[in-house]
């Protein structure tokens, strides 16, 4: 009787929680897609004269030997009204803070995007051209999102977010930034034509190399040599229909994530090992994944709380034998430290290059 009585009271609670996130999701104060960005400051506060990310000992390093700071799910946050979000604030003010990296996963949402937005949205959309109101249908429109997993758990407009980024470079002209994309639900063809509409292809600094044996030789441009021909902008691609670009047309300057990317197990907070059984020196890239979910696999701010600090990224660091990441993704990027780590790192980097 008492294990009866314990299992409707689980039940009764968790009915109760998930009216509470629908009522707090769906209700009339939700507008998730007033996303208020458009009036937000996007002067890098890390700008200075002559410098490249921040620092002008930067600028004479290969763009693969500066430590990136990034975002991981960075399209979602609290901020933005997502569920049980990897983030507190939005992926604007990350890189108005300092972030170099972005970490997006492209979706498509059944109904299209302007069941997500507040009033007058769905006309503007369709004054950009991106939906057609004057066609009447039953057919369900699936429309590309930035959205992890589920579109009604939370979900930013490509477009908005792509034209942010666009304006972030066009008010920054010393930065460089990589864009990294999981592709989801066959969604590829969907993030090509969104990136073209952004205007971002201007800024994309795109690879001549299109044969394997090459790929672990290549030169990559100083970020001087990005910032002087304003290609400023590094895309990365994974997932579905995403394959190496020596097999694929990769259009838009989009590179295959794994044709130039050792990574550590996105499972683990520790170590140093990397998921692929190549050796580490054979990717231009090498992304230490530097988070921890809670006991229900949800998002964690104490975890990053934690992990973020300088101390625990030094120890993490240290236990790299040989090559360091030149990579770091993190939830919740407003807490911890990794933005003082990454300037201090690379002032190191860049003495090690002069001896």
């Amino acid at each position: 009787m008492g294990a009866c009585k314990a299992l409707i009271c689980t039940l009764i609670l968790s009915g109760l929680a998930i009216a509470a996130v629908c009522t707090w999701r769906f209700g009339p104060w939700f507008e998730t897609g007033k996303q208020n960005t458009e009036s937000v400051d996007l002067t890098a506060s890390t700008a200075c004269e002559g410098c490249c990310n921040g620092l002008t000992s930067n600028c004479n390093l290969p763009v693969n030997e500066v430590l990136f700071p990034m975002v991981h799910n960075a399209m979602s946050s609290y901020e933005d009204y997502f569920v049980a979000a990897n983030n507190n604030e939005s992926l604007e003010k990350a890189l108005v803070a300092g972030y170099r990296g972005l970490m997006l996963d492209s979706c498509l949402c059944d109904g299209g995007l302007s069941k997500y937005m507040e009033d007058g949205a769905k006309e503007v959309m369709a004054e950009m051209g991106l939906i057609d109101e004057s066609t009447e249908t039953d057919e369900v429109v699936k429309t590309l999102g930035f959205c992890h997993t589920y579109c009604d758990a939370g979900v930013r407009d490509p477009h908005r977010v792509l034209a942010n980024i666009k304006k972030f470079l066009d008010v920054n002209r010393n930065e460089v930034i990589i864009l990294e994309f999981e592709i989801n639900d066959n969604s590829l063809v969907d993030l090509y034509s969104a990136l073209d509409q952004s205007g971002l292809p201007k800024y994309i600094w795109r690879s001549t190399v299109n044969h394997s044996e090459e790929l672990y030789n290549m030169e990559w441009p100083t970020m001087q040599e990005l910032i002087d021909a304003d290609t400023r902008v590094l895309v990365f691609a994974h997932n579905d229909g995403m394959e190496s670009c020596t097999k694929m047309t990769c259009p838009e300057g989009i590179m295959y994530t794994y044709d130039h990317f050792a990574q550590t197990d996105d499972s683990s907070s520790s170590g140093c090992d990397i998921t692929s059984s190549n050796n580490v020196n054979n990717y231009g890239y090498f992304l230490m994944n530097h988070w921890q979910n809670d006991d229900y696999d949800l998002p964690s701010a104490s975890n990053s709380q934690k992990l973020n600090t300088y101390d625990v990224l030094s120890q993490r660091f240290s236990s790299c034998v040989g090559r360091t990441p030149n990579l770091v993704a993190v939830d919740f990027w407003d807490l911890g430290e990794l933005l003082t780590f990454a300037k201090d790192n690379n002032i190191v980097r860049a003495a090690k290059a002069t001896q």
